[in-house]
């Protein structure tokens, strides 16, 4: 006699697309809460590729204009049939409702400015060792530039990319929300442009050299100004130097 078929203990939905096993359940509401945020508060727009790889562990990087871009961007994530974990600021996790789905999706909460800042990129390298995607804003805050172009970046992105190179660094730039809680409540196009995985190989593993550090911060930084560029549609104008001394 043939023994029953076992039950199944997750969502089909979820063996079609690769996203965490943990708490299945949780993790379609979480989706369906970013598809909705994402359609209420944008019009966002991307084009499919093969640049954020389909399965095992993943770094996206990209620049940081306003509070709900990163719905779109993980938009963009979930397009691609993964599941984003962001390092997000942790006072976003004390918010009603959105701190449910922010817990339930096991998203990173970010300490800013204390001694536990530093557990993020902890909890970031368990995220990427379970081979999923997370999702950080090298700036780590909004930019500060008065044309928005992406302005200069904390070492954070870069340490956990060379503690872990088997995760490619996959670069995003977007344009089009703006800042300021007047235009929460005007529905931005965004374009969002996914670029080719960051060749980090010179310092791979030197994770704790500050000058290896830095210097794949800057070409981190370097190709997300250039996708950047392409999602705008036309590129910075140079920086004024300032005056020089005589």
């Amino acid at each position: 006699m043939n023994d029953p078929p076992a039950r199944r203990s997750r969502p089909r939905i979820l063996d079609a697309v690769h996203w965490p096993r943990e708490r299945p359940v949780r993790t379609i509401i979480a989706f369906l809460g970013i598809a909705l945020g994402a359609k209420i508060v944008h019009r966002v727009h991307f084009e499919r590729g093969d640049h954020i790889p389909a399965t095992g562990p993943a770094i996206i990087v990209a620049n940081h204009i306003s509070e709900t871009e990163t719905l779109a961007l993980a938009r963009l994530v979930t397009g691609h049939h993964r599941f984003p974990h962001f390092l997000t600021k942790a006072e976003v996790f004390s918010w009603p409702v959105v701190g449910w789905i922010m817990r339930s999706a096991r998203q990173i909460p970010v300490i800013r400015g204390t001694a536990r800042a530093g557990e993020s990129l902890t909890a970031a390298a368990k995220t990427l060792q379970r081979g999923q995607v997370v999702c950080l804003y090298p700036e780590g805050t909004r930019t500060r530039q008065p044309d928005l172009r992406p302005g200069p970046a904390k070492t954070g992105a870069a340490r956990l990319a060379l503690a872990h190179p088997d995760a490619p660094v996959i670069p995003v730039g977007l344009w089009g929300p703006r800042p300021g809680s007047k235009q929460l409540w005007r529905r931005h196009a965004v374009r969002l442009v996914v670029g080719e995985p960051v060749d980090l190989s010179a310092w791979a593993g030197r994770y704790q050299d500050p000058a290896a550090v830095r210097a794949a911060t800057e070409v981190i930084m370097a190709r997300i100004l250039r996708l950047t560029e392409t999602a705008r549609g036309a590129a910075f104008e140079p920086l004024d130097p300032g005056p020089v001394d005589g």
